[in-house]
This record gives structure tokens, sequence and C-alpha cells, in this order.
């Protein structure tokens, strides 16, 4: 599916935060709205966004028709997403339904990776592996993070270039960047909404996941094929993902891909790190092994 891009956001555009997945804390919403309005946009915050079903933000219905009529608004520029948590892919039997609209910026990352990879596949438009807006704009962004983020949504940066770290197989790769976090990836499998790698650059990174745990689910993608035949695999941050003993996610990786046939390398700083730097989904990337890089070859907005 030929992929579309959003168009950029201008000073004064207006941006919607709702809330797929988990509740939010009202304290650090209101502080990410803050710190949008401090980037000289309106933000509207979906009436929806503070609702609570236990450690979900409202029932899997109401949190599809919340980002659907979001999407479907001309005045709203970009949709941000506010938290992850848990349930974003309580969604999509209910967008599969829907008619896909036209392309505008959707961001966030952790459990919103289900989102992030579904709107690229099935709706063709490009994503945002980046910032949410009540947590890493909470926080504040580190001045790196910031950057990406704002420079690749205002359309300021066209290109980048982000040196890596440990390279497990030499080689090049140029292809479309998909992925996300692991841990919400392996749960596609088997169900109709299974990723799909053949052919794409695969980022994976994680938080808070033993190694035995990571293992596992390297190994759950590896035998559902998964690991077969994608262009070439990056792997972001796993904070909090440290064990006891040798057995750490470098010897771990190491030993899954030590045959892959495609370039693999580690140290992107994307993700649950110190940085988020912002990864457009459905764009094409260069990973380049022999330099240990990831470039942005084109403007992933309009």
């Amino acid at each position: 599916m030929a992929v579309n891009k959003p168009p950029r956001l201008v000073p004064g555009d207006r941006i919607g935060v709702v809330a797929p997945a988990g509740c939010v804390d009202p304290d650090a919403l209101a502080a990410g709205v803050e710190a949008l309005r401090r980037e000289g946009f309106e933000v509207e915050v979906s009436p929806r966004a503070g609702e609570k079903k236990g450690y979900l933000a409202g029932d899997g219905r109401s949190r599809a028709e919340e980002l659907l009529s979001y999407f479907g608004r001309g005045d709203i520029a970009a949709i941000f997403c506010a938290r992850g948590g848990f349930g974003s892919i309580q969604l999509l039997p209910y967008l599969e339904r829907a008619a896909a609209p036209a392309p505008k910026i959707f961001a966030g990352y952790s459990d919103v990776t289900i989102l992030l990879n579904w709107l690229t596949e099935r709706w063709g438009m490009v994503t945002f592996h980046g910032p949410m807006v009540a947590m890493d704009l909470a926080n504040g962004l580190s001045a790196r993070s910031r950057d990406f983020f704002w420079g690749v949504l205002r359309g300021d940066t066209s290109s980048w270039k982000i040196r890596l770290g440990e390279v497990v197989r030499r080689g090049k790769a140029r292809a479309e960047l998909m992925g996300g976090c692991l841990s919400l990836l392996v749960t596609t499998l088997g169900t109709p909404y299974e990723i799909e790698t053949a052919g794409k650059l695969l980022f994976l990174e994680d938080v808070g996941e033993k190694p035995y745990r990571v293992e596992r689910m390297l190994t759950h993608l590896k035998m559902a094929g998964k690991l077969d035949r994608p262009a070439g695999v990056v792997f972001g941050s796993f904070t909090g993902c440290d064990g006891e003993g040798e057995r750490q996610i470098p010897q771990i990786v190491g030993e899954l891909f030590r045959d892959a046939p495609y370039p693999v390398v580690m140290g992107l700083e994307a993700g649950h790190g110190k940085e988020n730097l912002t990864l457009p989904f459905g764009i094409p990337m260069l990973l380049d092994a022999e330099t240990a890089s990831l470039s942005m070859l084109e403007a992933p907005v309009c």
C-alpha cells in the first residue's frame, strides 16, 4: 500500500490530545498541554481523555470513537497521545470498520506501538514514534529529543543521520521503518492485526523486561517467521532490562541474530530511555551497519 504523508505543523495549528490506552493523570496531562501551548499551538484535549475504566481510559468503543472523531475533523492538524499503558489493541476491531481518513500527524509510542503500525499498514499514513503529552512532554524533553520532535513535525528537518552503537551483523538496507515496543508487537501474533515485517526495517525497544523475557519474545517473533525477511533490524532503548549474571540483552541479540542475512545494529536512542528521538514510520530509511548509523532519507510531512 502506498503511504501518504500528513501536512506539516505550522504555528497556531490545533493539536488534539487523545487517550487511546491507559487512564491519564490530570496533573501530568495539564503540564504536557502547557508545554504544547508554549510551542505556539492551540490544544484541545478530548473530553473523553479523563474517563476511567480501572486502568483504562474508558471502554474500547469510546476510545476508538474518540480517535476517529479527531481524524475526521478538519480543524485538527495533529493528534498526540496522552500516554501508553494498555488498551490500544482494543481499538482495532472498531477502527477496521471505518474508512481510512485523510492523513494527519499521529504521534505516540509504548502501547501506542499497536496503532502506529496499524495506521501505517492498513490506512497507509506516515505515523510518528515519539514523545507523548502526559509523559515526555510533561516531564520536559532533552534538547536533542525536542529538536528531533518539532523539527520533523514542522517540516524543518527533511533528513537526519543518527549514530548507533554495537553492530551485530554488517550490511546496508534501505526500507520503511516499523515496529516499536517489543512486548506489544508480540501481542499481535496470531490475531487479524499481526505485524508484517517482510521488507521492513524492524525497530525494537522495551522497558522493565528481564533478559529472559526479552529472549522469550524475540524467540517468539523468530518462530513466527517475523525475523526471516526484514530488510534489517535496529534495537533501541531497553531501559530497566538488566538481569543478574552474564546473559544480558547484547548476548541474547548476538546469539539470535548471528546468522541473520541482513544488517542488525543496537543503540538507537528512541523509546523508553533518556532520549526518545522521533522516528517516522512509513518513509524510506537507510540502516548502514558499516558506519553504524540510521538515516531518514526524506521529509515525512508535506
